[in-house]
């Protein structure tokens, strides 16, 4: 039930504002030429699959009282592979975002000449293209099981990566880079006497602190989760343990909305 009203509240929660906050930014000739706004919304349009694609079949899922992994072979491919390219997009994009804060928050002229709209421009591109490219590799690796008819890994030592790789790549590294940077340029903003000389826009600096936040908040604890799989991967479980292993999981993998849902605050 957990799953089911959390679920669903989230879902037209973070459409809603992952789409009106796509809108609001693109429609302001200002922001569609400041490189924070356009990390923004290449994350938010990302976001917006990660609750289409990922979130709305785990409710729709729980709801029928079906497991999630009873699907079609072709969907039991295409999910994984849109939640994890979505996924590192997004995070990537809010780590760049968080980045060029520190930058255009510097004393330094030349690190500041470095946030600039074209190097966006490549920055993005070059996560699109890579972490697209990467998620190829869930569906090569996904497919159903015809014993228990789930989507299960075909390999055990892509499981293990793919283990490694969200607990890692799509948890640790966006919650340590967001908050050494967002203290690196909250020391900045400590040193400068007077913002608007060096053109920072406040509101685009505090909708990136409310990004590490909540990144900091959503991600940790499903990376926490993962580090505990990890740990026990090897360990024999009873069937009370794996039963509260997948409601901790539930938990924590609709609880990473959290960390996806600074659109609503923009």
């Amino acid at each position: 039930m957990i799953v089911i009203y959390f679920g669903a509240f989230i879902i037209i929660v973070g459409v809603f504002g992952t789409v009106m906050q796509t809108f609001i930014l693109m429609a302001n000739r200002y922001y569609r030429k400041t490189p924070s706004t356009f990390y923004f919304i290449v994350a938010s349009i990302h976001e917006c699959g990660i609750f289409i694609t990922v979130y709305l079949p785990l409710v729709l899922s729980v709801s029928v009282l079906t497991s999630r992994t009873e699907v079609f072979a072709l969907w039991c491919k295409l999910r994984y592979f849109f939640a994890t390219s979505c996924c590192a997009i997004s995070s990537s994009c809010g780590c760049m975002a968080t980045i060029d804060q520190f930058l255009i928050t510097s004393q330094n002229v030349r690190i500041r000449q470095l946030s600039s709209i074209k190097n966006a421009y490549r920055a993005c591109l070059s996560f699109v293209i890579i972490w697209w490219l990467h998620g190829t590799l869930w569906i090569y690796y996904q497919e159903i099981s015809p014993i228990t008819v789930a989507c299960i890994y075909r390999s055990d030592p892509f499981f293990i990566y793919a283990v490694f790789f969200i607990c890692i790549i799509l948890c640790g590294a966006p919650c340590l880079t967001m908050v050494v940077f967002g203290l690196l340029a909250n020391r900045n903003i400590k040193k400068t006497t007077c913002l608007s000389r060096l053109h920072i826009d406040r509101q685009l600096m505090i909708v990136a602190f409310i990004q590490c936040l909540l990144t900091l908040i959503g991600l940790s604890t499903f990376g926490a989760y993962c580090a505990y799989k990890i740990i026990t991967l090897n360990f024999q479980k009873t069937a009370d343990q794996k039963v509260t292993d997948a409601f901790v999981s539930n938990v924590t993998y609709m609880f990473c909305s959290v960390a996806y849902g600074v659109s609503v605050f923009s």
